[in-house]
């Protein structure tokens, strides 16, 4: 069974993710976001991300799609209340589909500490590659 995070905002939950995905070269993990008491993901975050004047990469109303990063007071946290720390945080997605939440920028020793079930699986890849050989 894979761990549930918290995403905050500030100290507010707003939803939860299971992180089921990952790029440990890249010290990055995303998965889908579970949003809670939002009805609509894409004002919540449109309207917030243009007040607080995060970084919107992608901005489409008319489909109610968002892709911003560096959105202040966002963060995603462990069981344990410990934060998930990148050097980026970015949340993408449509109102119609289901938003995704990506943490980039990981430093390694924090990446495997973290995650050990993603690095394991990265570093076993490699393993079963060789014993095809």
């Amino acid at each position: 069974m894979s761990a549930t995070y918290s995403v905050k905002l500030y100290d507010i939950v707003i939803g939860h993710t299971q992180l089921e995905k990952a790029d440990p070269p890249l010290g990055m993990v995303a998965g889908k976001m579970e949003l809670q008491n939002i009805d609509s993901g894409y004002d919540f975050f449109s309207v917030y991300c243009k007040e607080t004047e995060a970084q919107i990469n992608v901005d489409y109303p008319d489909f109610k799609f968002i892709d911003a990063e560096s959105i202040r007071g966002l963060g995603v946290f462990d069981a344990h209340d410990v934060q998930v720390n990148g050097a980026t945080t970015t949340i993408r997605g449509f109102d119609s589909d289901s938003f995704e939440i990506e943490v980039a920028g990981i430093p390694k020793t924090e990446y495997a500490s973290l995650f050990p079930e993603h690095t394991a699986a990265y570093e076993n890849q490699f393993k079963s590659q060789l014993r095809s050989e």
